[in-house]
C-alpha cells in the first residue's frame, strides 16, 4: 500500500474518494460505460490480457504489463476531465500504474489523447507511482480509458487491483454555496461561497464565526486549488496559524452527486474537515423554477426542549430564497439562500444563521420537491444542526443546547386561503373543531393543558373557555400563528406556531414560552 506523506496529499485523495467508477473490462469492445453512475468494487487485472493490435499505454507508446482494463465515457459537458488511479486504500492495489486516454472505435486504430505514468500527487513534496491525466473533453464525444501496470512485475499475487476515478471541471460559470459546521472545543461555523467563470478563475468569501474572509484564485487542470487565509488577532494576542481551504471545482461523474467538495485544514481540527457545496440553479431566459412560491414549515429535533420552531420563506422564479425563523428556543433570525441543483423535480437550499453574537448557529440543508399543487419541504438530518452556547448564571437554558444532527425541517408550499376556506384545509375533517394541547413539561407545564377551540372558515380561532384568557391569531398570508394564555399560576405564556403540511396532513405546531425552557404545543382535531 502506498502511503501519502503530507496532509495536503491525503486531503487531495480524500476529496475524490466518492468519485469511484465502475470496474473495468478486459476487452476494448466491452469497455465498461461510465455514463451510468454506479459504485462497484475495483477490478483485478491478475488474469487480464492485451488484445491483438492494442497500443502500448506508456506515454511513449511502449508496452506496460499488457494486462489492461478498459472503460469508456461520453462527455456530458465541455470541460477538463481528470482520470486517475489514486483513489485506492487497499494493500492489493497495483503500486505502479499506467493510464491512457483514446478516441476511436477499434482497438487497433485508436488516437491517443493523453497518457501518464507517474503522477506527482504531493504538490512538490515527492512523487507517486499512481497515474493521473487531464484532458479537455468535448460534450458528446466518447473517450476510452486504459489502465495497466507499468511493467509485468507491477502486477502480482499481492498487487493486482485497479480502480479508476473520473472528475470533470465543467466549462461553465457557476455559483456555489456550502455550510461550515465543525464540532470542536472552539466551534467553527459559517458559510463558504464562490463564483467560477467558464474558465478556471474564481472568487468568493468564507464566513467563519461572523468574520468574512474574501479569496480568489485559479483552479488547476485537475480541478483543485489550495488557498490560505491569514487570521488577524487583536494586538497582544497570540498569533493564529492560517486557515487553509482546499477547493474541488469538479463535478462528480461516477455517482451523479450534485455536490462538489471542499476541505478546511486547521490546527483546531488537527487535520482536515470535509464539507460539500451545492451549485446554484440557473434558469434560461423566459423560464422560472417550478418551486416558486411561499413555504411554511416546523423545526424540531428528538428532544422535548428543542421543538417546535417555525419557518416561513419564499422562493422566487429565479431561485432566490429569503425567509425567517423563530427557533424552538425563541431566537428570531432571517436567512437568505438559493435554489441549488439536485434533480429534475427537487432542489437543495443550504441554510446557515450565526446566532448569539456568533457564539452559536443554526444550519440546515432543505430539500424542496415538486409535488403538484403542494410542494414539499424536508431536510437532511445529518445537516440539521444547532448550537446554543452555555450561559452559566442564566435561568433560561443555562446549559445551552447542541445538536450536530437530527434538527428536522418539515413543511410545504403555503397558499393563502380563499374566501371562506380554512388555511391548508386545517381542521376541515372535524368541521373546524380542535384542541390546543400543551403536554406536561418538567419545571414549566404541570399538569398538561387542553383547551377546546374552533377554527372558522374566516380563519379566526375561537376558544370555548375564557378562563385562561387564551388567544391565537393566524397570519393568513404566511401561515404563522401567534398568541398567549395563562398557565395554572396565572402567568402569561406566549405561543408561537405555524400551519404546515406534513406530507398530506395539515398540522399546527409551535412552542410555549417558559422561564427555564420553551415547551411544545399543537392543535389537534
Amino acid at each position: 500500500m502506498k502511503h501519502t506523506t503530507t496532509l495536503l496529499a491525503a486531503v487531495l485523495l480524500g476529496l475524490g474518494l466518492h468519485h469511484t467508477a465502475m470496474a473495468g473490462s478486459n476487452n476494448f469492445a466491452t469497455a465498461t460505460d461510465l455514463t451510468t453512475h454506479n459504485w462497484p468494487p475495483a477490478v483485478s487485472l491478475a488474469t487480464f490480457t492485451s488484445e491483438s493490435g492494442e497500443p502500448g499505454h506508456r506515454p511513449n507508446g511502449s508496452n506496460g504489463a499488457q494486462k489492461s482494463a478498459w472503460w469508456k465515457w461520453t462527455a456530458p459537458h465541455n470541460g477538463f476531465c481528470t482520470v486517475d488511479t489514486m483513489g485506492h486504500s487497499d494493500d492489493q492495489f497495483i503500486y505502479d500504474t499506467l493510464i491512457a486516454v483514446y478516441t476511436g472505435t477499434d482497438v487497433n486504430a485508436l488516437t491517443r489523447v493523453a497518457g501518464n505514468d507517474d503522477h506527482d500527487s504531493h504538490l512538490g513534496y515527492g512523487s507517486a507511482n499512481s497515474s493521473s491525466v487531464t484532458f479537455y473533453a468535448t460534450e458528446g464525444a466518447t473517450y476510452h480509458f486504459a489502465v495497466d501496470g507499468r511493467s509485468a512485475a507491477a502486477i502480482n499475487a499481492s498487487n493486482h487491483k485497479a480502480q479508476l476515478r473520473l472528475r470533470l471541471l465543467r466549462a461553465r460559470a457557476e455559483h456555489r454555496v456550502g455550510v461550515i459546521s465543525i464540532p470542536l472545543e472552539e466551534f467553527m461555523h459559517g458559510m463558504i461561497q464562490f463564483s467560477k467563470t467558464a474558465g478556471h478563475t474564481f472568487s468568493g468569501k468564507i464566513l467563519i464565526n461572523g468574520k468574512s474572509h474574501p479569496f480568489k484564485g485559479v483552479f488547476g487542470l485537475d480541478g483543485y486549488c489550495s488557498i490560505s487565509i491569514e487570521r488577524i488577532v487583536p494586538r497582544g494576542a497570540a498569533p493564529q496559524p492560517p486557515l487553509t481551504i482546499l477547493l474541488d471545482g469538479t463535478q462528480s461523474i461516477a455517482n451523479g452527486s450534485p455536490f462538489t467538495e471542499f476541505a478546511l485544514i486547521s490546527h483546531l481540527i488537527n487535520g482536515a474537515w470535509w464539507g460539500s457545496m451545492a451549485t446554484r440553479q440557473t434558469f434560461a431566459k423566459g423560464t422560472e423554477s417550478g418551486l416558486k412560491g411561499r413555504y411554511s414549515a416546523a423545526i424540531s429535533a428528538p428532544d422535548n426542549v428543542w421543538k417546535s420552531g417555525v419557518m416561513s420563506f419564499t422562493a422566487t422564479g429565479a431561485g432566490v430564497v429569503k425567509g425567517a425563523c423563530v427557533l424552538p428556543d425563541g431566537t428570531k433570525t432571517t436567512f437568505g439562500s438559493f435554489l441549488c441543483e439536485n434533480d429534475a423535480t427537487s432542489s437543495w437550499v443550504p441554510v446557515y444563521n450565526g446566532l448569539y453574537k456568533n457564539t452559536g448557529y443554526f444550519a440546515s440543508r432543505l430539500k424542496l420537491t415538486e409535488a403538484g399543487a403542494t410542494d414539499q419541504v424536508t431536510s437532511v438530518n445529518v445537516y440539521g444542526q444547532h448550537h446554543r452556547p452555555e450561559a452559566p448564571g442564566s435561568l433560561f437554558m443555562p446549559d445551552g443546547r447542541t445538536f450536530f444532527t437530527s434538527v428536522v425541517v418539515k413543511g410545504s408550499t403555503y397558499t393563502p386561503p380563499a374566501a371562506k376556506a380554512r388555511a391548508l384545509g386545517f381542521l376541515d375533517g372535524s368541521m373546524g373543531a380542535g384542541k390546543l394541547s400543551i403536554p406536561m413539561s418538567s419545571g414549566e407545564i404541570n399538569p398538561a393543558i387542553m383547551e377546546n377551540l374552533t377554527l372558522d372558515t374566516g380563519n379566526k380561532i375561537i376558544f370555548a373557555s375564557k378562563a385562561r384568557k387564551p388567544a391565537l391569531t393566524l397570519n393568513k398570508s404566511t401561515g404563522l400563528v401567534t398568541g398567549y394564555l395563562l398557565d395554572d399560576a396565572g402567568k402569561k405564556r406566549s405561543l408561537t406556531g405555524v400551519i404546515f403540511m406534513d406530507g398530506m396532513t395539515p398540522k399546527l405546531e409551535g412552542h410555549v414560552s417558559g422561564a427555564t425552557k420553551n415547551s411544545f404545543f399543537e392543535v389537534i382535531p
